[in-house]
């Protein structure tokens, strides 16, 4: 584990550094991946890091019949939601389903505009009648941990009592920070060595995410300087027009400075 993370919070951070992760993880950055090879490999690694994170859920003791006689087995039990925040995260969901194959999902769409630290909901579908035991919240690159720190906000204010972070590149920074904003949350990172650079972008990283999964790379400008989770950017007067309609209809707020029950879609008074 990296010396300053392992100083910042070694109870909570775990670095997921073996071998077989680094090898698929060194392909992972490899600037002239398809995005098909690009899926492939945060599948494999979303596997492979989200087997550690699941080491802590609880299990029930159960009767289990085999072939040649009567046993006891374990099966877990507890309510268990995955959590992808959109849209980076979206790339994370298959391969923790089929650790987690009874999990429910939800999503959660954040923005922040650039040179802001204050994070925008733009989208959230946590159901308001059925809270979730543990959350994985899935996130492939941590680089300021603004958008992760206020999705994690969210999932407290839901009722959620245990979650998990689980990301596969981490800025030094952004871990700290995420921790020391939420010393409760569990992090599992495949690697947590990258450096923040002023714009907050993780370095070296992996780039664009979003874009690198779904062939979605647009060479125009930024002009609304809009950042989302995961790296993704904003590039056109559609995108803008539609993500500010779906926050008008979600009735989005300032993540972080929330004041209503997640999922509730009203107002408290």
């Amino acid at each position: 584990i990296n010396p300053q993370m392992a100083a910042a919070r070694p109870s909570t951070l775990t670095e997921c550094n073996h071998p077989v992760i680094l090898h698929k993880l060194a392909h992972l950055r490899e600037k002239n991946q398809p995005p098909r090879e690009f899926r492939r490999l945060m599948h494999e690694l979303t596997l492979l890091v989200g087997y550690e994170a699941s080491r802590s859920l609880d299990t029930k003791s159960v009767d289990v019949s085999t072939p040649l006689g009567d046993t006891m087995g374990k099966h877990l039990s507890q309510n268990i939601s995955i959590v992808p925040i959109l849209r980076a995260g979206l790339g994370m969901s298959e391969a923790m389903l089929e650790i987690l194959p009874n999990a429910a999902t939800h999503h959660i769409g954040m923005y922040r505009l650039k040179n802001s630290k204050m994070p925008v909901q733009y989208y959230n579908r946590l159901p308001k009648n059925k809270v979730a035991d543990v959350a994985f919240v899935l996130d492939p690159i941590i680089a300021s941990g603004i958008t992760l720190s206020a999705t994690v906000g969210q999932l407290k204010l839901w009722g959620c009592p245990k979650i998990v972070v689980v990301s596969l590149i981490a800025t030094s920074q952004g871990a700290a920070s995420l921790l020391a904003e939420h010393p409760d949350v569990q992090l599992f990172v495949a690697q947590a060595s990258d450096e923040l650079t002023e714009e907050g972008k993780a370095v070296p990283g992996l780039g664009d995410a979003g874009d690198r999964q779904f062939d979605a790379a647009d060479t125009e400008s930024n002009p609304y300087g809009i950042t989302m989770a995961g790296g993704d950017t904003s590039d056109s007067m559609s995108s803008m027009k539609e993500r500010k309609r779906s926050a008008e209809d979600m009735d989005s707020i300032p993540a972080v400075a929330s004041t209503k029950s997640a999922g509730s879609g009203k107002k408290k008074k």
